[in-house]
């Protein structure tokens, strides 16, 4: 009979035991940040540890050169879980989002649950997925994994995203999101000669602007509606009437079918800036994201597992209840696999996430103490999932009934 006790305290000495080696690698990353789709020295960092430990690791999974596929087998065939790692940063921010610690803390649950594989049936997946931030053609990767029966056979799949607050919060809600890409064509003209000749794009971009900002108040409150987006071309000189201008466009909610009417919002808002500057316009909409799906069992689970590690954690059903303020491939991935997406706090003080604040403090001791709670937990709900079989059948029922 396994000793599941002793197990998880086997795993929690494991972590310790690379610790200084995940603070290490955690560290780099932060100081050498990557963009989406184009992290290599991290991907290959955390696949070359894995490889150290004994994993078979495979880079470049479908198609995407930064993302991988580490497994460890057991003694025979049993359950798979899987721990996600991320490790893309913002562009101009850096690690403003913590995926140094989300990768190392993959990492580090991955080697400490494939330490106890010798005694245990079955499999422990490390899989990189790159461009969470949307940046390149990787972007939503863990959405073209889930789509393509990547995570096929799994019982669970499992990360922790660091934040800049002192709490624990085992699940909360995500918001659905679709980006929406406009491009103003008009003619350029000298500004000052003879700006009659000219049909300038960027006020068409500005006009576009402030019809939807008109419209938020009339967007339904009860959907969480947020939309938000930047001019990403505007102009050459400003004795140049601008001939192009590019907006990026997102619009987000709680409801995925309100995302379709938020979507239309802005359409018609950039149609109708084309139609009074004179100007052409394209409108390119993004296959988006979805809202994800919960799995009361593994957020008990959590529950237990930041409580052994003398941690307290929000009550799922209290967040569940709160607004979502963020978006997440992951949740795409939630719809087709079991999965727990836990936000570990890990500043005393409250810091901005998406700030080079947040970024620094990765680098602190508190930033290295998040990376070794949140190995450890992923290390101790993987080993209830991998030992506990009633377990299994309570989350697989429990995703078999959200999905009705």
């Amino acid at each position: 009979m396994v000793d599941v006790k002793t197990l998880k305290e086997k795993a929690k000495r494991e972590v310790d035991a690379i610790m200084l080696r995940l603070i290490e690698m955690s560290d780099w990353i932060g100081k050498h940040p990557e963009l989406g789709s184009e992290e290599v020295e991290a991907s290959k960092l955390i696949a070359g540890e894995l490889d150290k430990h004994g994993f078979k690791v495979e880079m470049g999974v479908l198609g995407m050169p930064t993302a991988f596929k580490a497994i460890k087998k057991g003694r025979g065939k049993g359950p798979k879980i899987a721990f996600l790692c991320e490790y893309d940063a913002l562009p101009g921010v850096g690690h403003g989002c913590g995926h140094n610690m989300i990768g190392t803390s993959g990492l580090g649950a991955g080697i400490a649950v494939a330490k106890l594989m010798r005694g245990l049936p079955g499999e422990v997946w490390v899989v990189g997925t790159p461009a969470e931030e949307g940046h390149g053609p990787s972007s939503g990767a863990k959405k073209r994994m889930a789509e393509a029966g990547f995570f096929k056979g799994v019982e669970a799949v499992m990360m922790m995203h660091p934040m800049g607050n002192s709490k624990a919060t085992v699940a909360t809600g995500f918001l659905a999101i679709t980006g929406v890409k406009i491009e103003y064509a008009g003619r350029t003209a000298h500004a000052a000669a003879d700006p009659q000749n000219g049909l300038n794009a960027l006020n068409a971009a500005v006009l576009c602007f402030m019809a939807t900002h008109a419209n938020r108040q009339q967007l339904r409150r009860d959907a969480n509606p947020v939309v938000h987006g930047i001019i990403t071309e505007g102009g050459l000189a400003s004795n140049i009437i601008p001939d192009r201008a590019v907006l990026q466009f997102s619009v987000r909610s709680s409801d995925d079918a309100y995302i379709p009417t938020l979507v239309r919002m802005v359409e018609n808002s950039a149609k109708g800036a084309a139609i009074a500057t004179g100007c052409e316009v394209k409108v390119t909409v993004s296959p988006g994201l979805k809202t994800n799906v919960r799995n009361p069992p593994l957020e008990k689970l959590f529950v237990k597992a930041y409580k052994e590690l003398g941690i307290e954690a929000i009550d799922p059903d209290f967040t569940a209840s709160q607004p979502p303020g963020g978006s997440t491939d992951f949740t795409d991935l939630s719809h087709f696999v079991p999965g727990m997406h836990t936000m570990l706090g890990f500043t005393k003080a409250d810091v901005t996430s998406h700030s080079r604040e947040l970024c620094a403090a990765t680098l602190t001791e508190e930033g290295h103490r998040g990376v070794e709670i949140g190995a450890k937990v992923l290390a101790l709900a993987g080993v209830e999932v991998l030992t506990d079989e009633k377990l299994r059948a309570e989350i697989k029922d429990a995703f078999n009934k959200a999905k009705k």
